[in-house]
Formats: C-alpha cells, sequence, structure tokens
C-alpha cells in the first residue's frame, strides 16, 4: 500500500554530514537498496573523505569550504531542491546512521496519507529507543522552549528526520546554521500555518556518540539562540 502511495523517483534524500567517512557510504547504498536514487549529501566541511565516499557511492555532492553547521548544510540542500523541480518531497536524514532508512517509507506514506507539510521522525514516541541522558537533557530544553513559543506541546523538537512538502520548502528558508535550525523551522511552521505531523521512528546511538553532536556550552547557546532568534528575528 505505501509503495502505491510513493514515487520514489520525485522524492530528493539530503544528508547533511560532518566526519561520516566509514558511515555515508553504508547509509548511502541502505538507502539505494529501498529505492531511493536522488541522494544529495551536503558534506558541511569535513577534513576526512567523506566527500569522496559519497561520490563513490553514487551521491549527488555539495561540499562547503568551511564548517557552518547543520542548519547551514540542510539549508544548501533545501536550496538544492527549490531550485530543481524533478522532485515534489524531500527528505532531510542524519549521516552518521543513527536513523534507520526502514523508517523512510513510513514517514512518506503517513506524510502523503496526512496531506501534511511537515512530518518529524520522533524519537521520543517510541519506548525502545535507548537515547543517551545528555541528548535527552539537550531535547528537553529545547522542546520547553520550543512549545513556549508556538503555545503547543512539542516533543521531539530537535529530530533532524523530517519529510518537507515543495510547499513547505519553498515558504520555509532556514536562517539559523547551527543546531537550533530545528526549533527555528517548527515556529516558522506554525507562523505559516502549516501542517505538522508526528511519526515514531527508531534510532540508534552507538557506544562513542557522546563524542558526536553538542557539548554543554553548546547546548545552552542552541537555547539562547531558540529564544533570541524567535524573539527579535521573526
Amino acid at each position: 500500500m505505501i509503495d502505491q502511495l510513493i514515487n520514489k523517483e520525485k522524492v530528493l534524500i539530503i544528508v547533511p554530514v560532518l566526519n561520516e567517512s566509514g558511515r555515508i557510504g553504508v547509509l548511502i547504498n541502505n538507502l539505494k537498496a529501498l529505492g531511493f536514487k536522488n541522494i544529495l549529501v551536503v558534506d558541511d566541511g569535513s577534513n576526512d573523505n567523506s566527500s569522496n565516499e559519497a561520490s563513490f557511492n553514487g551521491a549527488i555532492v555539495i561540499r562547503h569550504l568551511i564548517n557552518r553547521g547543520v542548519g547551514a548544510a540542510t539549508e544548501t540542500g533545501l536550496e538544492y531542491f527549490r531550485t530543481n523541480n524533478n522532485y515534489n518531497l524531500a527528505v532531510t536524514i542524519d549521516g552518521d546512521n543513527q536513523h534507520d532508512p526502514i523508517d523512510i517509507e513510513l514517514l512518506l506514506g503517513k506524510h502523503i496519507e496526512e496531506n501534511a507539510d511537515i512530518t518529524i521522525g520522533n524519537r521520543f514516541m517510541s519506548r525502545e529507543n535507548h537515547i543517551p541522558g545528555i541528548r535527552k537533557f539537550y531535547n528537553f530544553l529545547a522542546n520547553i522552549l520550543t512549545s513556549i513559543l508556538v503555545l503547543q506541546k512539542v516533543t521531539d523538537s530537535q529530530s533532524g528526520f523530517k519529510v518537507w512538502s515543495r510547499k513547505t520548502i519553498k515558504t520555509i528558508k532556514i536562517e539559523q546554521d547551527g543546531y537550533d535550525f530545528c526549533s527555528e523551522v517548527i515556529v516558522k511552521a506554525f507562523h505559516y500555518q502549516l501542517k505538522i505531523i508526528n511519526v515514531p521512528i527508531s534510532v540508534y546511538y552507538p557506544v562513542n556518540y557522546s563524542e558526536k553532536g553538542q557539548n554543554l556550552n553548546q547546548g545552552i547557546k542552541t537555547a539562547l539562540n531558540i529564544v533570541y532568534h524567535s524573539l527579535f528575528k521573526n
């Protein structure tokens, strides 16, 4: 039934990466095995072999000369989508294999069935996910701030695993280069009255995952940026 709803030729998979050599090739091949051939990797200034590995495995690659941040990398991918009329939907997914590509079909199916504008892959809707405490803390803090700003409960404001409609991508331009872009997108989506739905996903954090992502200072900075840019920049 889901396969009948989804035209995978019209879906662009956008993968922001930073130093994911040894992982990005695995993700690309898993995506291709599921029938997703349109894969865009945005290399955000990696100093490893991520770009070459992505290109070798068949992805389109755009490279930032310097590390600008995951928000900037995501916006680069969305801008590629805007300037290309071959696609109807975009999917953003992390490049470190924490997400299961199989969930893309579930997200796309629900997105189409409910005529959504943004579909968020929600890590906290499944009790089977084992999420590190520091990830829970950062997400809890961002959820509170985002919920206050949109006057509605938000339970996974920082998920990078999303389905985006063409309407959404034309309406929302990401301005924040860092992690706070996720909350920025939600706040702007509510402002423009776009329909957001949440769908449970699986997530896997390897033992060394604490070495990646935000540290305490970055987490606090992200929280402050969410408030500042939402109150004074929108």
